[in-house]
């Protein structure tokens, strides 16, 4: 039986590249995303489903429909889906702001909620979008950077919950990347693409290979691009260390295991 993973936000960007990686490499692979997108994407060994990420009834209505050949088992859960807004906070809106929240928070912690049983039962990995935004907070993007800190987080902290079920966790943290979400513009016109200042934004392709080597590895974070020495030096490895000593801690305290 073949590897399945189900990417949200998945008919272009990152979600695409992603899934076109997966099924190169002989996973089946399903991707979510809003109607209009769903239905126009026509990709070989991709099966597309509409999808809201901020719909609970709707994840459990899609996991099932795709885990269903699999006997309700998920390899790979990848919580891709996101938006982004560019601009100096107090000029941004309101509404946006909390579709955004909605999106990249709600969004991520519906899909772990939905995939948690289904992943058990293959000792599969959940996967989850950050961004190197988490670590370091970006101006012009602070709620962006809100959302990303909090799915560090989730992701951290649910790799030591999950540690008793057998399902890993892992935060993909890539830096730039070059998708349409650069060409979103403040309220004066400028965009976030125009203020890189002439850096080179990462392929959707890095980020997917990385997508890629965090479903099939055992780390929790994995940056991609150029991050701050701070991150790589000194945040990761105690991160590590205080997750081992957690994991030791609930591995004794006799949790209980979701069904």
């Amino acid at each position: 039986m073949s590897r399945s993973v189900f990417i949200s936000g998945g008919a272009g960007g990152i979600g695409l590249a992603t899934a076109r990686l997966f099924a190169g490499r002989g996973w089946r692979v399903g991707v979510g995303d809003l109607p209009d997108r769903a239905a126009a994407l026509d990709e070989p060994g991709i099966a597309a489903f509409a999808h809201d990420v901020r719909d609970a009834a709707g994840w459990e209505a899609v996991l099932s429909r795709f885990c269903a050949p699999d006997g309700g088992g998920l390899d790979a859960l990848v919580n891709n889906a996101g938006l982004l807004d560019w601009g100096w906070f107090e000029e941004g809106d309101a509404d946006a702001y909390a579709r955004t929240i909605d999106v990249n928070v709600t969004g991520v912690m519906l899909g772990a909620m939905a995939g948690a049983a289904r992943l058990a039962k293959r000792k599969g990995c959940l996967v989850n979008l950050g961004s190197a935004a988490s670590f370091s907070a970006t101006p012009r993007l602070a709620v962006y950077s809100a959302t990303k800190f909090a799915v560090r987080g989730l992701s951290e902290a649910l790799s030591l919950e999950w540690a008793r079920t057998g399902v890993r966790v892992a935060c993909v943290e890539p830096t730039v990347i070059d998708t349409p979400m650069l060409d979103n513009a403040d309220a004066g016109g400028g965009s976030f693409r125009a203020a890189l200042g002439g850096m080179t934004p990462l392929a959707t392709t890095d980020v997917a290979e990385a997508v890629l080597r965090a479903a099939e590895g055992a780390t929790l974070h994995y940056p991609v691009g150029d991050m701050p020495s701070l991150h790589v030096q000194e945040v990761l490895p105690r991160l590590a260390e205080q997750r081992a000593r957690w994991i030791a801690g609930l591995a004794g305290s006799g949790g209980s295991t979701p069904a």
